[in-house]
């Protein structure tokens, strides 16, 4: 109620309580410097809060920049690596290429080997031939020989 003649609910507390006016205005004072003691630790609050997050964003930004370098690092020797492993590949393709050619060749090399080697033998054989037929001749002639002195000293 704003009407003069009647008090207001705080002028009746205070009347209630027996506070002076000066005690209350004293409390009102304390409390007020209570409230911009409080307001000024907020705001110091406030400012390292502020702080702590602007150190915060630029410890992630440093930890983001070292995490790119680190990545465009494993990029450079992934694609090293790869650019060896290609080059390797062709040489290795190359040489398979030229494996086949030498084997191709050997195996031609071993076909004729073995067909001089049969051509050898049957050579040797056609030659041995004449030679085992006068040899048996010679041993059965030998044979008869020692036979027929067996035959005379008996």
């Amino acid at each position: 109620q704003t009407d003069e003649a009647f008090p207001t609910r705080r002028e009746m507390d205070r009347i209630a309580t027996g506070e002076s006016l000066s005690s209350l205005r004293k409390r009102l004072a304390h409390k007020h410097e209570l409230t911009e003691a409080t307001r000024r630790d907020a705001s110091k609050v406030k400012a390292q809060i502020s702080g702590l997050r602007a150190m915060q964003k630029s410890a992630d930004e440093a930890a983001k920049a070292d995490f790119m370098r680190d990545i465009a690092s494993i990029r450079r020797q992934t694609d090293e690596a790869r650019i060896q492993l290609e080059e390797r590949r062709r040489k290795a393709d190359e040489k398979e290429a030229s494996l086949a050619e030498v084997r191709a060749q050997l195996d031609e090399l071993q076909a004729r080997k073995r067909e001089k080697m049969r051509e050898a033998r049957e050579q040797r054989e056609a030659r041995l031939v004449p030679l085992r037929g006068e040899n048996e001749r010679l041993y059965n002639k030998l044979m008869a020989a020692e036979k027929d002195q067996y035959n005379t000293h008996t």
